[in-house]
């Protein structure tokens, strides 16, 4: 037993560490998740796993003894937070700036599902035979929140309240909701991580992304805050609000318990719709069968395998998203649901870091917010006249070179973007040396056509070579081969010196 290859271990913090992170040489640091005991990473060119220190099990059992025990914990970790929370009837607490500059401190529990509906009966009558109770909430919930067309339920909670209840008595059928959701007062030290318009509450130690924001509730404000934190009041207690930042990176360690934004991990965003710009989980909403497209990035020095895992966790629905190199990016292509709602979570292979994403279906709309697919989004290239080039981030051909017979002036009939409408185009130019634009120029903009013109103005004048970068999700080149363009450009900067 000893030898068992275990894949994550704890460390003192009592945070998952997959073996992938795992310092190597590290001795009595980590330990094993079910004993306690310490085990050692074992980081070789072919194999990397956690191993018991040799002699600690001499006298202790370890349910660790088999690679069946091993797996049943690799499939725990895939089951995410937000779950765990839902199977305990817990109410997720959120706090969010509103408009009139106030502070809101609000609930969400689950609405229901369409495929929670028995055949042969009607929302309506489930719904009627709802009875809802509440303790510390402002904005009680009514039997037609949980309607399965609500993405979820929220209501204003009582900040100054000891404790938040929801009791729901219903038909059988229903008791994924039915019982008693509670959650804790606001208490001192209390986290929440998000943005500024929902961040919810984490009791435990929370890794913490650059740019998020940052809330942390105490009894009395520190007498020195720097200029970047803002303060609010809230019942009892003062919110100190910031981003995740360098600059509040000694503010988050003293007063977060000693959070830092240090191996947060990975982001996973909705690229596509393009409108949407999710928080850490709230609904994003869409017209049914809208392609989504989620970007999954590691950590630089990262190369792990990420898996789409369903929100209740069902063993079919597991999807691998394979390495793709230490730091890149890799996709996940879905749609919205044809009605209702569809959770996921992406989640890193033996860690506990997940990271939901919520694809709500409104039947109101009946045109899609973007026509164009995923594996569409790049350049049409309409070069002589063959069929166009496509250059795709995602796909074979991601660079062309245009030869010396063509004229810039021409480029706005050439170049087509085939993306969505609203989708964050980054350009960096590359010019000949000589140049009086370069060596490069940036620019970042929604809208290809409005730039075209521009870009003539740079081959005219010496462009070698543009990038463009797809909000994330990768990038082209065009290159252009214009000999004569050289000499002019280098004539002329030699007759103005």
């Amino acid at each position: 037993m000893s030898n068992l290859s275990i894949p994550s271990a704890q460390d003192p913090h009592g945070n998952a560490v997959p073996i992938e992170e795992a310092i190597p040489h590290k001795l009595d640091y980590y330990t094993c998740p079910e004993c306690g005991e310490f085990v050692n990473p074992r980081k070789g060119a072919k194999r990397q796993y956690f191993a018991h220190k040799m002699g600690v099990l001499d006298d202790t059992t370890c349910s660790l003894s088999g690679q069946a025990d091993v797996d049943e914990m690799v499939d725990k970790l895939r089951t995410s937070d937000i779950e765990k929370e839902e199977k305990q009837r817990s109410i997720r607490v959120h706090l969010g700036e509103e408009y009139d500059g106030h502070l809101d401190c609000f609930g969400v529990i689950p609405s229901l599902d369409w495929g929670q509906i028995p055949p042969q009966t009607t929302v309506e009558d489930l719904l009627a035979e709802f009875e809802i109770q509440t303790t510390g909430i402002e904005t009680p919930p009514v039997a037609q929140n949980f309607h399965p067309s609500e993405s979820e339920v929220g209501f204003s909670l009582d900040p100054t309240a000891g404790e938040f209840r929801v009791s729901i008595s219903g038909p059988k059928e229903l008791d994924s909701i039915v019982g008693e959701w509670t959650a804790d007062g606001l208490a001192d030290g209390d986290l929440f991580v998000g943005d500024q318009s929902r961040a919810r509450r984490y009791r435990s130690d929370r890794q913490v992304k650059l740019g998020e924001w940052v809330y942390l509730v105490m009894d009395h404000k520190p007498p020195y805050l720097p200029d970047l934190v803002q303060n609010y009041t809230i019942g009892d207690y003062d919110i100190l609000a910031f981003p995740a930042r360098e600059t509040t990176e000694e503010l988050l360690e003293k007063y977060g318990e000693g959070l830092t934004t240090d191996d947060y991990g990975f982001d996973a965003d909705v690229i596509l719709p393009a409108d949407v710009h999710p928080t850490i989980e709230a609904p994003i909403t869409g017209a049914p069968d809208d392609p989504v497209l989620v970007g999954v990035t590691p950590a630089q020095n990262l190369d792990p395998v990420f898996e789409v895992v369903s929100i209740p966790k069902l063993e079919s629905d597991v999807v691998d998203l394979e390495p793709t190199g230490s730091g890149n990016p890799r996709f996940w292509v879905t749609k919205v649901p044809p009605d209702g709602s569809r959770r996921i979570s992406v989640h890193q292979r033996n860690s506990s870091r997940h990271r939901m994403i919520h694809l709500h279906a409104d039947e109101g709309r009946t045109e899609r917010s973007s026509q164009t697919s995923p594996d569409t989004i790049g350049i049409a290239a309409y070069l002589e006249d063959s069929e166009p080039t496509i250059l795709s981030p995602l796909g074979e051909t991601s660079s062309i070179k245009i030869g010396p017979d063509f004229e810039p002036a021409a480029l706005p009939t050439i170049l087509e973007y085939t993306g969505p409408d609203g989708l964050n185009i980054d350009i960096r130019a590359s010019f000949l040396e000589r140049s009086s634009l370069g060596p490069t120029l940036t620019r970042t903009t929604k809208s290809f056509e409005e730039f075209i013109p521009e870009l003539s103005h740079w081959v005219r004048n010496g462009c070698e070579s543009v990038k463009f970068g797809f909000d994330g999700i990768g990038s082209v080149t065009i290159g252009f081969s214009q000999p004569e363009l050289a000499t002019t450009v280098t004539d002329n900067q030699t007759s103005e010196s």
